[in-house]
């Protein structure tokens, strides 16, 4: 983690700087210690202003302070923004997550249902003239019949319409 200190009107005590890394530390393990922080330690009268500045990624955090106390200005500052990162953290992992899930259930090519053939109870199949299949279909509750066209000596297809008429298919 890339640490700049910069103060106004304050002293750096060890004291106030190990303290500062100590908690720095923690926003560089949610960070990946990948991290440009920028400390601004300020005072003004009778109050302690304490800014952080991360730069992560794309990203910047910010974590402002200002109290009575330095101490407690720098802890305060450092909550802030150990918020926003762990909230940021988060949205990178659930935007992780939720591609995963997708990728999950998309369904594999192997796992399509297979098809069944099923058998239906084999007719003889006669020579019929259109006419004549067409009174057989009638008189059925099916909704095709093949049969052997006795004009064509071919294969045809006979099945109901959706407007009532029946429709003949010849190859």
């Amino acid at each position: 983690m890339n640490l700049e200190l910069t103060t106004r009107n304050v002293e750096l005590t060890p004291t106030i700087e190990k303290r500062l890394r100590r908690a720095l530390e923690k926003i560089g393990r949610v960070l990946d210690d990948a991290a440009k922080v920028h400390v601004i330690l300020a005072a003004e009268k009778h109050r302690f202003l304490t800014e952080i500045l991360v730069t992560w990624r794309d990203h910047q955090f910010t974590g402002t302070a200002e109290t009575d106390d330095l101490y407690s200005s720098v802890t305060e500052a450092i909550d802030r923004l150990l918020r926003q990162t762990l909230k940021q953290k988060e949205k990178f992992a659930a935007r992780r997550r939720a591609t995963r899930k997708l990728v999950k259930t998309l369904p594999a090519e192997s796992s399509a249902p297979e098809v069944r053939i099923v058998r239906t109870p084999r007719y003889s199949v006669k020579p019929l003239t259109p006419d004549e299949a067409a009174e057989l279909l009638l008189k059925s509750n099916d909704h095709f019949l093949v049969f052997r066209n006795a004009e064509t000596d071919r294969v045809a297809v006979l099945y109901k319409r959706t407007d009532g008429h029946l429709g003949l298919i010849e190859p």
